[in-house]
């Protein structure tokens, strides 16, 4: 699905990332984590196209990101920031249909099958609820299921999450992240997340990339990858134990 060789990016004279090279495959769930400053954000702009590389070659497909048009990029990619903010008042259900905008003939209302794929969005999500309601008087989590709820109604090939769901409660976060992995499983989803809990990272994700000061340190699966000695060694933080439920970490 996606294949990156040797990229680097710079702003102006400072180097975020540094020779950066992986490929994933269909229907996996990668998780890109890291300290705060590594470079994650900007690598998912780049798998996504919003920036441009300076070095090295990003191929979804087989094909340069760069040689997708906007459409082509948007009914293959759903995106979900922390920080995307809606300040007019469309309804939640408006909010969702607009997921289905890359594939609705210009100037024409959405099909059925359409409006069939947007409830069911909003049903597995359950923010069927918020339908008639304003995205400008939800609470900030109420928020971010609307955004998964409209991700999903695109049928992406590849779901990109930015701290996606850093203001649910910790109930929804799994709750979501149960749902997205249950589409990884059974629909062949592909997910590309950037998650600061690392054990909401180690309990779903079937790879991980790991960057620090702009450079790659480790790329594989969890197991392989997430030892106590390796977390210590790159958040410098204390891991008293590491099994298949996840860490505990001694502060």
């Amino acid at each position: 699905m996606l294949k990156v060789q040797n990229v680097s990016f710079s702003y102006k004279d400072k180097v975020v990332l540094d020779d950066i090279s992986f490929s994933m495959g269909k229907g996996k769930f990668l998780s890109i984590i890291g300290p705060n400053g590594s470079g994650k954000t900007t690598l998912l702009n780049l798998l996504t196209g919003y920036l441009e590389k300076k070095t090295g070659s990003i191929k979804f497909l087989g094909k340069e990101i760069k040689n997708y048009s906007v459409e082509e990029l948007s009914r293959n990619f759903a995106i979900i920031n922390q920080n995307t903010n809606i300040r007019f008042p469309f309804t939640c259900l408006e909010i969702v249909m607009m997921g289905r905008n890359p594939f609705r003939e210009r100037m024409k209302k959405l099909s059925e099958n359409d409006m069939e794929i947007v409830y069911k969005s909003m049903e597995i999500t359950d923010t069927l609820k918020f339908s008639d309601s304003l995205i400008t008087q939800i609470s900030g989590g109420e928020f971010q299921r609307v955004m998964l709820a409209r991700a999903l109604s695109q049928k992406p090939s590849i779901l990109f999450l930015d701290e996606a769901f850093s203001a649910m409660d910790i109930s929804q976060r799994i709750k979501s992240l149960k749902l997205i992995k249950g589409l990884v499983i059974k629909e062949g989803l592909t997910v590309v997340s950037i998650i600061h809990d690392l054990n909401l990272a180690y309990m779903f994700s079937d790879e991980v990339c790991v960057l620090k000061e702009g450079k790659m340190v480790a790329f594989g699966k969890c197991s392989d990858i997430m030892t106590a000695d390796f977390i210590n060694e790159v958040f410098d933080i204390n891991v008293d134990r590491i099994d298949n439920r996840g860490f505990l970490i001694m502060l």
